[in-house]
């Protein structure tokens, strides 16, 4: 699983003293039963093939279950009980402190109610519910968190002008890069709102020439939270550069991938999270709005470059997830816009009730689905779709027939098959 190739760094660190070569994994067969993450290390033995912000993150989690380990008399060996505990505890702290870090940002914009509603149907109307409780320890909803600071940081430096939001604004997005490398693009929300002020000035000159000290603290911010990276590597292969996803890279000549991505039924983001087709709507009734100015900037440049990064991956699906888990952390973003559109409908209480509550059962249905594999994991159609709507349950010999369905991904060929519309 992803989330053993994140927290690896902990026991290796603090329990092992083996981050060198990780020779620990060997002796740990039930914890380490799938080594897809692991690569040749320089020093012999392995290294992990992804970055250490996930680990900073669940740190402190990880030191509370260690201490807990043996007053329940469990072992010290990092993946015991009260470790995986404090692990799924974190996954929800972290979606929790993003929301309720977003709900600051919204409330600049939005009435209370607004703001309340749309927490609640981020968080529950989402696959941001899936990845908080049911797959825990994933890097998305934590991700998600660091951009909602972010969000924070730039908005308010956005208003004020003070180089310390900038600055802490340039921390996010390193950190950010730190927990996964394609988590940079989350740069171009700052960027944005930073063009759309300059743009906005009437001696733009002068006005960059006051901006000195935003950008060098930001520049140095942002290479501080991403250095650790660059020291793990060096550490690891004895290049301050490396990449070490091996094979696996983009295909940026494939638009094709951005339709399945977006609308497939293999795991599209708006078929699976559709309350966000209500975000669409949302975009276009903001769009005049001159309140609206800086997050507006910051949709135009972040979410086309991240919808076309994402999904030029050579698995654009993401392996076995629910939904598109990989455009979760834009959650953060696409809030606005479905605010936008919730503060329309709020004053009709019975249209705002019944559609809140059919996303959110939807939503929570289909996790269920998810969860019972009656949703596969990584092979939807549009006929495999449409059959399991809605079934709480399937028979043996449904399940034989829903296979037949499906269009099972070729990971061999690193995402070629590219032949049907509707993936």
């Amino acid at each position: 699983m992803d989330a053993n190739g994140y927290y690896v760094y902990l026991p290796a660190i603090f329990i092992f003293d083996d981050l060198e070569k990780l020779d620990f994994i060997n002796k740990m067969p039930e914890q380490f039963d799938r080594k897809y993450f692991l690569y040749p290390g320089a020093h012999g033995g392995y290294m992990t093939k992804y970055t250490p912000g996930m680990a900073i993150l669940e740190l402190p989690f990880f030191l509370a279950g260690h201490f807990a380990a043996p007053v329940f008399n469990f072992e010290q060996s990092g993946y015991s009980a009260p470790y995986r505990l404090a692990i799924a505890i974190s996954s929800l702290f972290y979606s929790c402190l993003g929301l309720w870090i977003l709900s600051i940002v919204l409330a600049r914009y939005f009435k209370k109610e607004t703001v309340l509603s749309i927490v609640i149907l981020l968080l529950l109307a989402t696959n941001l519910l899936f990845y908080s409780v049911i797959q825990a320890a994933t890097t998305h909803n934590y991700v998600f968190f660091v951009l909602c600071l972010l969000l924070y940081f730039a908005d308010k430096w956005y208003s004020s002008g003070k180089w310390q939001d900038f600055a802490y604004a340039g921390a996010c997005v390193g950190f950010g890069a730190l927990i996964r490398p394609t988590e940079i693009l989350v740069g171009f929300i700052p960027a944005g709102m930073f063009l759309q002020m300059f743009l906005s000035q009437k001696s733009r000159l002068e006005w960059l020439k006051g901006q000195f000290i935003s950008i060098l603290t930001f520049i140095l911010c942002f290479a501080v939270f991403l250095s650790p990276v660059f020291i793990y590597w060096k550490f690891a292969t004895g290049n301050w550069v490396a990449y070490t996803y091996g094979h696996e890279g983009f295909y940026f000549d494939r638009p094709s991938q951005i339709w399945y991505g977006l609308f497939g039924f293999r795991k599209g983001w708006f078929i699976y999270t559709p309350i966000l087709f209500l975000a669409l709507s949302g975009i276009i009734m903001m769009w005049k709005q001159p309140r609206f100015s800086g997050i507006k900037a910051a949709l135009l440049w972040y979410m086309p470059v991240n919808i076309y990064i994402v999904l030029s991956w050579y698995g654009w699906w993401y392996g076995g997830c629910f939904g598109l888990r990989a455009m979760v952390p834009a959650l953060a973003i696409m809030a606005f816009p479905l605010a936008v559109f919730f503060e329309r409908i709020i004053r009709t209480k019975v249209l705002f009730y019944s559609t809140s509550l059919f996303f959110i059962f939807l939503n929570v249905f289909q996790s269920f689905q998810y969860q019972r594999q009656i949703l596969h994991m990584d092979s939807m159609t549009w006929r495999s779709y449409i059959y399991v709507f809605g079934k709480w349950k399937l028979t043996k010999e449904e399940i034989a027939k829903r296979e037949t369905l499906l269009d099972h991904p070729d990971y061999n060929q690193r995402g070629k098959k590219l032949d049907e519309y509707f993936k």
